[in-house]
């Protein structure tokens, strides 16, 4: 059966939970806002290469409906530049989430009997 806790007792716990939210909310929102933050630049990443690869596509698809395939390639500048942009993205990408990991400090410390 579970004790009931006096007025000394809870108001002594009450201090020390207070306390800990107080001195762990800066890190909460810290690592809310890498976490927001890190989310809008993947995105972000993401677009600039779905536009890098849209440009390809349509040079690609305006260049086989044309009647000189087989000359001369202006779409391998689109290939290059987009294959380009993807992995600076990926590296972006990889950099952004390495930074917004989550830290360790908002783990319980506590245990319970």
């Amino acid at each position: 059966m579970a004790k009931t806790l006096t007025k000394p007792e809870e108001k002594h716990i009450e201090k020390h939970v207070e306390k800990h939210l107080i001195a762990n909310l800066p890190a909460y929102f810290s690592a809310q806002f890498k976490q927001h933050v890190s989310t809008a630049i993947i995105a972000a990443f993401s677009f600039l290469i779905a536009l890098a690869w849209k440009d390809l596509i349509v040079n690609l698809v305006s260049k086989m409906t044309g009647t000189e395939l087989l000359g001369k390639y202006p779409y391998l500048v689109s290939l290059y530049s987009a294959i380009i942009v993807t992995l600076i993205a990926v590296i972006g990408i990889a950099l952004v989430t390495n930074w917004a990991k989550k830290p360790e400090v908002l783990t319980s410390e506590s245990t319970t009997k």
